[in-house]
C-alpha cells in the first residue's frame, strides 16, 4: 500500500507541477517570439507558443534530481514515514543507479537543447548538427553503460543502442503533427512501460515513469485539440529521447520466458511512431523529396483525409498505442504460441497502416 500511494503522489506531484508551469512557459514563448506559424501543411489557425515542452523538461527533470539528492532524505519528514515509509526506503538505493540517472538527466537535456536549437533558428540549423547532437545524447546514455545487452559483441550493441535512440527521439519529433499526438502516445507508451515495469517488481523505474507521465499529463491539459500551446521540437526531442532511454533501463524477460522474443516489446509498444516514421521516410524517398522535410503525410493527416476529425484521428491512434502496449506486456512471461499471436497482432497493425496510406495515394492519383 505504501508504494502504491507514494506512486500516486508522484504522479500528482507532477501532474499539478507541469500544468503550472506551461501558462508560464507559453507566455515566455510569446514574448520571445518562439512561435509556429500557420501555414499550407499546418492544422492550426493562429500563430501558437512552440514552449509547452519546456514544462515538461523542468518537470520531469527536476523529479529526477528530486529522487537522486533529495529522495533518501525524505524519510527524516515524521508525516511521509508515517504513510509511505516503506517505499521511501527504496530511495536509499538510489545511489546504486545514479550514474545512469544523471546520463538520462544529461542526455535529455542535450537532446531538448537540440530542438530548442531547431525551434529557434528553423531552416538555419543544419540538419547534419542536428543529427551530431542526437547522437551525442545517445552516447552519454552509452558512456553510462545504457544500452542493450542481446547481442553477441559489445560494438553491436553500442550500434543498436545509438540508433534506437536517435530514432526514437526522430520518430516522435515527426509525430508532432497534430494537437495532443505526440504527448498523447507518449503517455499511452509510458503507462504500458509503468505495467511491465511494475509486474516485474522495478519500483525505481516504476517512479521514474510515474514522473514522466505526469509532466505529460499537465501538458497535455493545453494541448488536446484545439491546443493553446505546442511541444516544440523541444519537447518532442526531449520525450523521445527519455522513452527510448527507459525503454533501455527497463527489462522484459522475466524468469519465466521461454524465448527472448519479450524484448521485443518496446517496438511493440512504440509501433505508432515507428510505422508513422517509416512510412513517411519511404514516401519520400521514392517522390525524390529529402527525408526532413515535412510534409502532410504522415498516419493522422491520412486519417483526416478519410474522413476523420483531428480529433477522432488522434483519439483512434491513443486506442491502437494502448491495445498493442497491452497485449505486448504479456511477452515477459509468453510462450512461443502466443508470442506468435502478439506478433501477428502488430502485423496487422502494420498491415492496416499500410492500407490507409495506399488507399489516400490513390485518391491523390485520381483527383490528380
Amino acid at each position: 500500500m505504501d508504494r502504491v500511494l507514494l506512486a500516486g503522489m508522484v504522479l500528482m506531484g507532477t501532474t499539478v507541477a507541469s500544468a503550472l508551469l506551461v501558462p508560464l512557459t507559453r507566455f515566455a514563448g510569446r514574448r520571445l517570439g518562439i512561435m509556429d506559424a500557420p501555414g499550407e501543411r499546418k492544422v492550426h489557425q493562429i500563430p501558437t507558443a512552440r514552449t509547452g515542452g519546456w514544462a515538461v523538461m523542468i518537470t520531469f527533470l527536476g523529479a529526477i534530481l528530486l529522487a537522486v539528492y533529495v529522495g533518501p532524505s525524505l524519510e527524516a519528514l515524521p508525516w511521509l514515514q508515517a504513510r509511505v515509509g516503506a517505499a521511501l526506503a527504496m530511495l536509499r538505493e538510489a545511489y546504486r543507479v545514479e550514474t545512469k540517472l544523471v546520463a538520462l538527466f544529461v542526455g535529455c537535456v542535450i537532446a531538448f537543447s537540440v530542438g530548442l536549437a531547431d525551434d529557434i533558428l528553423g531552416k538555419r540549423f543544419p540538419v547534419v548538427v542536428k543529427l551530431l547532437g542526437q547522437i551525442a545524447a545517445a552516447g552519454v546514455l552509452v558512456a553510462a553503460d545504457v544500452k542493450t545487452s542481446i547481442l553477441p559483441y559489445d560494438w553491436m550493441n553500442v550500434a543498436v543502442t545509438i540508433l534506437w535512440l536517435v530514432g526514437i527521439t526522430n520518430a516522435f519529433n515527426l509525430l508532432d503533427n497534430m494537437d495532443g499526438l505526440s504527448g498523447g502516445v507518449a503517455f499511452l507508451a509510458a503507462f504500458i512501460l509503468l505495467v511491465n515495469a511494475w509486474r516485474l517488481d522495478e519500483y525505481f523505474v516504476s517512479l521514474i515513469l510515474l514522473a514522466f507521465m505526469g509532466s505529460l499529463l499537465g501538458f497535455l491539459f493545453f494541448n488536446f485539440q484545439p491546443a493553446s500551446v505546442f511541444l516544440g521540437d523541444c519537447g518532442s526531442h526531449l520525450i523521445g529521447f527519455a522513452l527510448g532511454a527507459m525503454t533501455l533501463l527497463e527489462r522484459y524477460v522475466s524468469h519465466a520466458s521461454g524465448t527472448l522474443f519479450p524484448v521485443l516489446m518496446p517496438a511493440i509498444v512504440l509501433a505508432v511512431p515507428i510505422v508513422d516514421t517509416a512510412t513517411v521516410i519511404i514516401i519520400r524517398l521514392r517522390e525524390g523529396r529529402p527525408i526532413y522535410v515535412g510534409d502532410s503525410r504522415h498516419l493522422s493527416h491520412t486519417l483526416v483525409s478519410l474522413g476523420f476529425s483531428q480529433r477522432a484521428a488522434v483519439l483512434l491512434l491513443y486506442l491502437v498505442t494502448l491495445s498493442l502496449g497491452l497485449g505486448a506486456v504479456s511477452l515477459s512471461d509468453a510462450n512461443p504460441f502466443q508470442t506468435f499471436l502478439i506478433l501477428i497482432q502488430t502485423a496487422g497493425f502494420v498491415a492496416v497502416t499500410l492500407l490507409l496510406m495506399y488507399k489516400r495515394a490513390g485518391r491523390s492519383k485520381e483527383a490528380a
